[in-house]
């Protein structure tokens, strides 16, 4: 298993325990206590919202700010989405604090160069599915596949599939975002449901207003 991998498997049980030791996850992953400290500590600077407690029964907590709505099912058609990319490895996640709202400025000046917007009020975030890298897109969507790409951004063709959706409002940040996504998961495994981590996932920005947004999570096919 790679760094990669693992890392996203420790930060996910840490949005599932919320309250551990750095011992118990070490004894869960099998890993030295000094690594497990390192993975928390590394955690915590890619956005994590981790903080310790001292005393005999001291630890490690997350912060819970954010509570998921309710997730219904959409079946989204074939979807066209010509943004702006940023790529960055998953072990310099914080980077993407930084330079996503950035890439939003920049893609909202140049709005008027994409033709065929679908919605000009509406803007589409594209995170792509596991990998070695971060992978986001900032865009629009259009209706149709593009003869002309502007220069510096990416078309992005996804193919027909079912979403579950829910409405992400409040602080915007990658750790706010993180610890609504972890909740949604453990929502769709009561449901039954099963999140497909390989495809992408979408964030509908309405209106203009970044401060809510409707996050589909895609679902493994049936």
């Amino acid at each position: 298993m790679t760094k990669t991998s693992r890392m996203h498997e420790v930060m996910q049980r840490v949005y599932e325990k919320k309250n551990f030791t750095v011992a118990e996850l070490a004894e869960e992953f099998q890993v030295s206590y000094r690594t497990m400290l390192r993975y928390l500590q590394e955690l915590s600077g890619m956005g994590v919202p981790l903080y310790s407690v001292t005393g005999k029964r001291g630890g490690y907590n997350l912060l819970t700010k954010i509570a998921a709505k309710q997730v219904t099912k959409v079946i989204k058609p074939s979807t066209y989405v010509i943004g702006m990319e940023f790529k960055a490895p998953f072990t310099a996640l914080y980077m993407a604090q930084v330079h996503i709202p950035s890439i939003w400025r920049t893609f909202n000046e140049r709005i008027d160069e994409v033709l065929n917007v679908a919605n000009r009020t509406n803007r589409i975030g594209v995170a792509f599915g596991r990998s070695s890298i971060y992978h986001y897109v900032a865009g629009v969507e259009v209706t149709s596949r593009s003869r002309r790409i502007p220069h510096g951004m990416v078309e992005i063709a996804l193919p027909p599939r079912e979403y579950a959706v829910y409405n992400h409002a409040g602080e915007a940040g990658r750790a706010e975002m993180d610890e609504t996504y972890f909740l949604v998961l453990q929502k769709l495994r009561r449901q039954g449901l099963n999140h497909d981590p390989d495809a992408c996932t979408l964030e509908v920005f309405r209106s203009g207003n970044g401060r809510e947004r409707a996050v589909h999570l895609p679902l493994k096919q049936t």
